[in-house]
């Protein structure tokens, strides 16, 4: 994953976090930090999404089910250039033990690329198993091939399916082969069982991320706008934020989506509260006029005769007067003619609407 669809994805994830926090009723956590979790052993495997040719690297807490790394390439990348797949499998195990380096990773489906031959693998796994931290170890699930022969510091587990785990051991440590053997056997069968449930999951949150429309309330709430479009990432959030909410996807989805009703309904009234000040403010400014009282508003007589204000706002016959209100003229710096009957009390009643031009001139008939 790049390091932008990582913002993106941590900026949605923080964002959502504190609108079902708010919302809780336990007392959650002001924040979201996954540097808090604590996991002790982590499930990675590889995914392929063949109607999109992409491959999607996962790193998932085996207790939680929280999806702590995920990154995708496209199959072409690895099917031109096959030593490039190695070398992001060993980026993407590096970032999560330098994130958690007293930990136990289980990469279950090592090297299931119709690319990669037996002599690649088997180099390429062994230098998996030498990992920089003593207190954390790799264990690689490969398929089994009878000609693949390993040093005697890795331990090779076969076990159903036509499965082979390897990992590295140190001889003087190990007091009894067989009882470890055992040990290590009962773990690989209980993590197969907890990735089961995994996919179960990623594939229940990857439809609800369809059904429910998932990108666009996303983007509708947060306005994050340039959110990655590919469901696997959507789907993350649903698979983790039950576990820092404590709340159930359906839940959490009918949270959201009145959290975006509410904030449309906001955005509504805020406009309609503007729209009145904006009025309220246009008619104290028109009314300060006759709050001036060196301003008396009396018809005179002017040079000529000209149109009515208020005649060609009102009326389809036009009338010319050659009467116009000095005070008017001086306030607003033009010559308001009107007529000195009942259009001059009409015209002050409300000046700034007969003193705004059309867009468009009607067809009038004017009368002298």
């Amino acid at each position: 994953m790049s390091s932008t669809i990582v913002n993106k994805m941590e900026e949605a994830m923080n964002y959502l976090y504190q609108i079902l926090a708010s919302q809780s009723e336990v007392q959650l956590p002001k924040n979201y930090n996954q540097q808090t979790n604590i996991c002790s052993t982590i499930i990675v495997f590889q995914r392929y999404v063949s109607n999109t040719q992409t491959i999607f690297l996962y790193g998932y807490d085996s207790n939680s089910l929280i999806i702590i790394k995920q990154q995708h390439y496209k199959l072409d990348e690895f099917i031109v250039n096959v030593p490039q797949y190695f070398i992001r499998v060993q980026q993407f195990l590096s970032s999560i033990l330098i994130q958690y380096q007293q930990v136990c990773i289980h990469f279950i489906n090592y090297a299931s690329l119709n690319e990669c031959d037996s002599i690649q693998i088997k180099q390429e796994a062994y230098n998996l198993l030498e990992v920089p931290y003593p207190q954390s170890k790799i264990i690689v699930w490969i398929e089994y091939q009878k000609n693949l022969q390993f040093p005697n510091d890795c331990l090779q587990i076969k076990f159903p399916d036509n499965q082979l785990a390897l990992l590295k051991i140190q001889s003087n440590l190990i007091k009894n082969y067989e009882m470890y053997e055992e040990f290590t056997i009962k773990q690989i069968t209980q993590i197969q069982g907890i990735h089961k449930q995994f996919k179960q999951k990623i594939e229940l949150c990857e439809k609800q991320v369809v059904t429910f429309n998932f990108l666009n309330l996303i983007k509708s709430i947060t306005l994050l706008q340039d959110m990655p479009d590919q469901i696997q990432y959507q789907a993350q959030l649903l698979m983790n934020l039950p576990s820092y909410t404590g709340q159930d996807v359906m839940i959490m989805i009918a949270k959201l989506k009145l959290y975006k009703q509410n904030a449309i309904l906001s955005k509504v009234i805020n406009q309609q509260n503007l729209k009145i000040n904006e009025y309220l403010q246009v008619a104290k400014t028109d009314l300060n006029l006759f709050k001036d009282q060196k301003n008396h508003h009396f018809p005179k007589k002017g040079e000529n005769s000209q149109k009515c204000k208020v005649c060609q706002k009102n009326s389809n016959k036009v009338r010319k007067s050659s009467y116009i209100c000095e005070a008017c003229q001086k306030y607003y710096l033009i010559k308001v003619t009107l007529c000195t009957t009942r259009c001059f009390k009409v015209f002050h009643l409300n000046p700034e609407k007969y003193l705004r031009r059309k867009n468009r001139i009607k067809k009038i008939k004017v009368e002298e």
